[in-house]
């Protein structure tokens, strides 16, 4: 009876022992890594060489700058230089250009197309257009397409101006100024030639040109003049 019981004792031990400590041929040991086998510090090291690519808001603007400088410049030399039919591409597909004689925007102000355009500095360039009234007198403004970009586009050095901003005034006259309005959500920018001491600087002239973003790319839609008015 004692021998069967020390038998027992002795297998119990055995079973809790092998239950414990025991492992079939084959088992491998609990693995530390995960499921998709991707090692954490290689990953650690791979956020730290490729940061993630922040675009600063003050580099989007001086980029946008830039744009519209350039642009401002190929506008006005084009109008320096009378090569009027250089234009086209610059205009709005769809909402064509609107010139402005003074400050104050006017739903009568004439806007052309761009195939409106080309044929304006074309076949009709010896046409003279009503570009609006002259401030002051309110006689009509009847001038053929150069007459009227001599008087109301570039009738200053506004290719090196003295002075030149972007979305911001210089100088501004008695005239309202409405062109936020008129063209809300657009860029400008202004060329701005101070006037003279004979003068007492009243002969100040400023041209704006405005532009609007079309999938990343910047049309001309606006083209304001304004100067001292009564």
């Amino acid at each position: 009876m004692k021998k069967i019981f020390a038998l027992l004792v002795v297998s119990s031990v055995l079973i809790v022992g092998c239950k414990n400590g025991c492992k079939k041929k084959g088992d491998t040991p609990p693995s530390n890594e995960d499921s998709l086998n991707v090692n954490l510090g290689e990953r650690a090291d791979s956020l730290q060489n490729n940061p993630p690519v922040h675009i600063d808001s003050v580099q989007l603007k001086a980029s946008k700058d830039s744009i519209l400088t350039s642009l401002t410049k190929e506008v006005l030399t084009i109008f320096k230089n009378k090569q009027y039919t250089r234009l086209d591409s610059l205009i709005h597909p769809e909402e064509g250009v609107r010139f402005s004689p003074y400050a104050t925007i006017l739903p009568e102000d004439n806007r052309f197309s761009r195939e409106a355009f080309q044929k304006l500095v074309t076949a009709n360039k010896n046409k003279k257009l009503n570009w609006g009234n002259y401030d002051g007198s309110g006689d009509p403004i009847l001038l053929t397409p150069a007459e009227y970009f001599g008087k109301f586009v570039y009738d200053a050095n506004f290719v090196s101006p003295q002075k030149f901003d972007i979305n911001d005034f210089i100088q501004t006259g008695n005239s309202v100024n409405n062109l936020r309005s008129k063209y809300e959500g657009c860029d400008f920018t202004e060329s701005h030639s101070s006037g003279t001491k004979k003068y007492g600087e009243m002969d100040w002239k400023s041209v704006r040109l405005v532009f609007k973003e079309v999938n990343g790319k910047y049309y001309l839609v606006g083209v304001v003049h304004d100067q001292w008015t009564i």
